[in-house]
C-alpha cells in the first residue's frame, strides 16, 4: 500500500468516525456506502480496534465501544472490499492484549459486512 493510499485511508477512516459520532447523536444509523461494520455485543467496554497496514505496522486505531467501521472505498477496484495487500486488524483490551485478529488474506471484509465481536470474544460475520 503506497502513502497516498493510506493517506486517503486514514481520511476516510476519519471521516467514517465523524459520521458514526453523528448518528449516534441524532438517533440514526449512519450510511453504510463504502464501510464494514464491526459491532462489539461482548458486554465489554475496554476493546480496541487497531488496523495494520500490509507490512504489520498499525495506521489506524479506535475504541470498539459500541462499534467501528472500516473505510472499504477504493477508487481502483471494482470490488469495495479490504484484501490481504491491505493487512489486518486486531482487536485488543484495557491492556493491549490482542484477543482477536483477523487478516484480509484469510477473509476480504466488503462494503455492507457486517461483523461482531461476540461475548466469547469470537469474530463472527452477520450476513
Amino acid at each position: 500500500m503506497t502513502a497516498r493510499q493510506r493517506l486517503v485511508l486514514a481520511i476516510a477512516g476519519v471521516l467514517a468516525g465523524v459520521l458514526v459520532g453523528l448518528a449516534g447523536c441524532t438517533g440514526t444509523e449512519a450510511s453504510d456506502d463504502g464501510t464494514a461494520l464491526l459491532t462489539n455485543t461482548s458486554g465489554r467496554d475496554d476493546l480496541r480496534v487497531v488496523v495494520l497496514d500490509g507490512n504489520g505496522k498499525p495506521f489506524r486505531e479506535a475504541a470498539l465501544d459500541p462499534a467501528f467501521r472500516f473505510d472499504t472505498q477504493f477508487t481502483d477496484r471494482e470490488r469495495q472490499c479490504l484484501v490481504a495487500e491491505d493487512g489486518s486488524f486486531e482487536v485488543r483490551d484495557g491492556d493491549g492484549d490482542v484477543r482477536v485478529s483477523h487478516d484480509f488474506a484469510d477473509r476480504e471484509v466488503c462494503e455492507h459486512q457486517e461483523l461482531e465481536i461476540t461475548d466469547d470474544l469470537e469474530l463472527e460475520w452477520a450476513d
